[in-house]
């Protein structure tokens, strides 16, 4: 069994992932969704792991790529940002044509999280910059050689 912890939209603010440490205690990897993939590196040191991470429209100057597909116990997970898929349609689509058992992405700064025609579709929402009154989220996916279950994770409202 591997857990992988899910960020998105940090935009440099990354203080919020210690409302997230004992939930986060223990992931496997971290994958970050873009929008200063470079928090990637500190936020894995702090969940002491590895991690991935793709470019989103506010990381211009970074050499992470615009999308990856990452393979853990047989499936596929698709990793992008989202700003180059307008709507679910074309996320849906893109993760069909790399055969793509989820599709993981964010820049719209909501969490959501659904399976449609077979495909775990999940935003985890922005760390940092909130666009839902549920407040700063993160995901964490749990895999298996049988399954793929994520969850969404929300800050403790102070």
């Amino acid at each position: 069994m591997s857990k992988i912890a899910i960020i998105s939209d940090s935009h440099g603010g990354i203080e919020n992932i210690f409302c997230f440490m004992d939930r986060l205690k223990g992931v496997d990897a971290l994958y970050h969704l873009g929008d200063h993939a470079e928090d990637a590196d500190a936020l894995a040191m702090r969940l002491n792991c590895g991690y991935v991470a793709v470019r989103g429209n506010c990381d211009p100057f970074s050499d992470a790529p615009l999308s990856y597909v990452v393979q853990w116990h047989g499936k596929r997970i698709l990793l992008l940002h989202g700003h180059t898929a307008s709507g679910r349609l074309a996320l849906l689509y893109a993760a069909k044509e790399a055969r793509a058992d989820a599709v993981l992405f964010g820049h719209s700064h909501v969490p959501s999280i659904e399976t449609v025609e077979g495909v775990l579709m999940l935003n985890p929402g922005s760390l940092s910059r909130p666009r839902s009154s549920a407040g700063p989220s993160v995901a964490l996916m749990t895999l298996t050689d049988d399954s793929l279950t994520a969850e969404l994770l929300f800050a403790a409202r102070r």
